[in-house]
């Protein structure tokens, strides 16, 4: 009987050892089969991620640099801006750029991406015909002489978003906002 029951005890034993072993091979493929999965979601939460930081950003820059040409009064270096000492503040776009680019750390906006405006008050979502263009940074004193309170400043952001990681299907676009603020120039 002691020969009968040692040798039972073996067989358990030998199976117990050869179901672990399997239980680890079975565990090695499923984290293989499912890893590249959990990591292309992973990636494309953080591509889904960094588009969104892209575009509030963006908006964030237009309105900021919209409110600071619509505000009322001059630009002094005194106070902090960058623009030449008593320009009005719509005039000032050196300081309407670096308005936009210090509203957007992160995103690495540049001058070049940033168009400023003016027109005599849009009805309609489009711009009209008669809008006073340029090309940042230079001083708008010239050029905006024959605004008025009610005319608007228009600030254009067209920022390019390139993908970190390539997602098939999914090519690198422009990011595009326009913000529109009405000018004051005298608050009585």
């Amino acid at each position: 009987m002691d020969f009968w029951s040692g040798l039972t005890i073996k067989m358990i034993t030998n199976n117990t050892s050869g179901k672990r072993t399997h239980q680890k091979g079975q565990a090695m493929l499923e984290l293989a089969l499912t890893l590249p999965i959990f990591l292309t979601l992973l990636v494309g939460v953080f591509e889904v991620a960094r588009l969104f930081f892209y575009n509030v950003s963006v908006n964030n820059a237009t309105r900021e640099a919209a409110r600071y040409a619509a505000s009322s009064g001059q630009c002094f270096i005194t106070e902090g801006c960058t623009g030449t000492n008593g320009v009005l503040l719509y005039r000032d776009c050196t300081g309407i750029v670096n308005k936009a680019i210090s509203s957007s750390p992160g995103i690495g906006l540049t001058a070049d991406e940033i168009t400023i405006s003016y027109d005599h008050g849009a009805t309609g979502p489009n711009v009209p015909d008669d809008v006073i263009h340029f090309d940042p940074p230079a001083i708008c004193s010239s050029l905006t002489q024959s605004l008025v309170t009610g005319d608007r400043v228009v600030i254009t952001i067209e920022k390019e978003f390139n993908f970190i990681v390539p997602i098939p299907g999914l090519n690198d676009f422009t990011i595009t906002n326009i913000s529109y603020r009405t000018i004051l120039l005298q608050v009585e």
